[in-house]
């Protein structure tokens, strides 16, 4: 309870330390009178009619030529004309006093609290929506390009245990030298060792990567006979890849992509959205299938019921006529069905002519 009890009473002499004081008040309802009466950005200063760095003679000068215009006397007409002039008297009385002066000067530079209903207070800085939108885009894309650091450098001890696992069952020793990560043709010089890494360090039962060594470099092998350099796998991240910077090269490129072709050559080179090595490796792979004469792939269009019966009747037609016309006349099949078919027909072509002659005979007889 001891501890608690000095924390506050440390707090209460903070707060009283940090409190307004007596003068402080009389300053602040100066301020607010002298701005309501004679307009607001008026200071004790201009209204004295000197300049901030003025010395206590300077001062003295000056009111007494101010409170010779601001005289009852000379302005019986003028309205409040008595406040205006009792007002002046009690500003030049807190600037000819040092303790005053050096009071009213913090306020003068650090700004004058205003009146809250309860006290004076400062008025704190209140962001706008936008203030608050473009704060958080920068705070979440910090923390975004923090993650990919992090990943980044998760992937990269991982590759250096690869390589320095896959090194060690090849029995080599060395320092693997920079790769760009591309995939390439490494011709056999030397030895070529096929080792088996584990996945998982120390655990064998956790599945094992094939790895190919040369040298000292280490090396992922694909089954088109190409060798990708495992120490390119992880790139280091940029800005632009934080999620807001993606977003609106992701948009940006989609509008781009929609204008006339004629407008998108009038595009500056800087504004033109670049392309990645793997994407243009898929357009050159794509170009090179077109020029090849590949096949393309016909979108299927929905039909309904009665157009699927049709498109059925038609297809077995056609699949029957083909299948006739792709047959050869001169197969055995055809040819015994066609003559088994014409001795049908010879069988009753000629049973027909000889009952015509026995009854044509039998007809002569009687």
């Amino acid at each position: 309870m001891r501890p608690i009890a000095c924390l506050l009473v440390v707090l209460a002499c903070v707060a009283c330390a940090f409190a307004w004081t007596k003068e402080d008040y009389e300053i602040f309802d100066l301020v607010s009178a002298l701005e309501a009466a004679e307009g607001k950005g008026i200071d004790f200063y201009k209204h004295v009619g000197v300049d901030s760095s003025a010395s206590t003679a300077e001062i003295n000068k000056a009111y007494r030529k101010k409170s010779l215009e601001l005289h009852p006397d000379k302005n019986p007409r003028v309205k409040n004309i008595q406040e205006r002039f009792a007002r002046l008297g009690v500003i030049a009385q807190i600037l000819r006093s040092p303790e005053g002066r050096e009071r009213y000067n913090f306020f003068y530079k650090n700004g004058v609290p205003k009146w809250r209903g309860t006290g004076y207070y400062y008025s704190r800085y209140r962001p706008t929506l936008s203030h608050t939108l473009l704060f958080l885009v920068f705070l979440t894309s910090a923390f975004h390009y923090l993650v990919l650091n992090l990943n980044y450098r998760k992937h990269q001890r991982r590759i250096d245990y690869f390589q320095n696992a896959a090194r060690n069952s090849a029995g080599v020793l060395g320092v693997s030298s920079g790769q760009n990560g591309e995939k390439v043709t490494v011709p056999v010089q030397g030895r070529r060792r096929k080792v088996r890494v584990p996945m998982i360090e120390g655990i064998d039962q956790g599945g094992t990567l094939e790895l190919v060594v040369v040298g000292n470099d280490v090396f992922i092998p694909h089954g088109d006979g190409t060798l990708e350099p495992i120490a390119g796998l992880a790139h280091a991240p940029s800005v632009s890849q934080t999620w807001f910077l993606s977003l609106f090269s992701s948009l940006y490129s989609k509008g781009l992509a929609k204008l006339p072709p004629s407008v998108q050559d009038s595009v500056p080179p800087f504004l033109r959205p670049s392309v990645s090595a793997q994407e243009a490796d898929l357009i050159i792979d794509e170009e090179e299938a077109e020029d090849d004469g590949g096949s393309t792939i016909d979108t299927p269009t929905p039909v309904n019921r009665a157009q699927r019966r049709q498109q059925n009747k038609k297809s077995k037609n056609s699949s029957a006529s083909a299948s006739a016309n792709a047959t050869p006349k001169d197969s055995p099949t055809t040819t015994e069905l066609e003559s088994g078919d014409e001795g049908v027909q010879k069988k009753k072509l000629v049973g027909g002519k000889a009952g015509a002659a026995r009854r044509r005979k039998m007809g002569l007889k009687k």
